[in-house]
């Protein structure tokens, strides 16, 4: 199928290539009757725009980027939708690409960033430190970026996420003031977040005064939600299980762990709330159709990705302006979700 030209739709109308360019991209010279008549024209056959040969004029894509580790993962997934709402009300596009926490591809990712002219890049990096020779020449020389979620990593720019620390504190003490006191801290390991989040766990046991017993901290190594950790998982679980202080309380803090967890525990025949309390850290819709419901730690996915846009879009507007920009990390509150999972206490 032949793709129409601007000029095509012109010589149609009686207007000139130019004229047309201007009123699909809404600008102020063409007057509203005439942007109303073109694009009511441009509807009827079904127009689409060239957004190569535009960004090879202009310079500009118009098209942002997301690169998240996994999509599957029920938050980032989350986010990602939030994300295309929102740019669905602008002139943006947006393309989604996954690193499967995998450095090489989180570069290859990258680098058709640049190939394709990308405006600008939201990622939640592999590593605190992964890529960044290749971001930092990114913001320098061809668009901004913005860092969610994992937000330990070295490059200079705005960060949006959460406190680990302090949300990991409030969940371990709650079990704590639940009669729990051998509890586990489920994590996937070489995550960027892990130092923050075992340090609000150690603060938590240490201000209750229960003793910090380094067993009880488990690291799973996974590279996506598809991995088969099960066997791995279920090992570990059953080893601390048949210790002589079984442990009474298990905090999981990602979505898949959290979620894996649950089925192994019910297939060990460990009774949940009963024997063990379970918090996850997960924003699956689905939680409440566990058995039993799970109790979670929820991130404030649309407030990340409003602001991820609102701070996007003003380093796009300022681009050209040098040292305009004071950048920040921005922690946003996560809530504990109660459900029957933490429901019966021991005291």
């Amino acid at each position: 199928m032949k793709r129409i030209t601007l000029k095509e739709i012109g010589k149609q109308l009686n207007l000139s290539p130019g004229t047309i360019s201007k009123a699909l991209n809404d600008s102020h010279e063409i007057s509203a009757e005439t942007k109303k008549m073109i694009l009511a024209y441009t509807q009827k056959i079904n127009y689409i725009p060239n957004f190569s040969a535009k960004s090879l004029k202009t310079g500009r894509s118009n098209t942002l980027a997301i690169i998240v580790p996994f999509i599957s993962s029920s938050f980032f997934f989350d986010f990602y939708e939030e994300i295309s709402l929102i740019l669905s009300q602008t002139n943006y596009q947006l393309i989604l690409l996954q690193t499967f926490n995998d450095e090489k591809k989180e570069k290859e990712a990258l680098e058709l960033c640049v190939q394709s002219n990308i405006d600008g890049i939201i990622i939640s990096p592999v590593k605190n430190d992964s890529s960044l020779s290749l971001l930092m020449y990114i913001m320098e020389q061809i668009c901004p970026i913005i860092i969610f979620d994992r937000i330990n990593h070295q490059l200079d720019t705005f960060k949006i996420g959460i406190q680990n620390n302090k949300v990991i504190y409030q969940a371990t003490e709650e079990m704590i003031k639940n009669g729990r006191k051998n509890i586990i801290l489920l994590l996937c390991k070489d995550i960027g977040g892990n130092a923050s989040r075992i340090k609000g766990y150690k603060d938590a046991l240490f201000n209750c005064s229960i003793p910090y017993n380094e067993q009880n901290i488990v690291e799973i190594s996974y590279s996506s939600p598809k991995d088969d950790i099960d066997e791995e998982l279920e090992r570990k679980i059953s080893s601390l299980l048949s210790t002589p202080q079984p442990p009474d309380a298990l905090l999981s803090t990602t979505d898949t762990l959290s979620l894996k967890v649950l089925h192994i525990l019910n297939k060990l025949a460990v009774k949940i709330p009963e024997n063990m309390n379970l918090i996850g850290f997960s924003n699956t819709p689905f939680a409440n159709s566990l058995n039993p419901s799970l109790t979670t730690i929820t991130q404030p996915t649309r407030l990340m990705a409003d602001r991820s846009v609102e701070l996007l879009l003003e380093m796009l507007k300022n681009r050209n302006k040098k040292n305009y920009f004071e950048f920040e990390t921005y922690f946003l509150d996560c809530k504990i979700e109660h459900r029957k999972s933490t429901s019966v206490s021991r005291e």
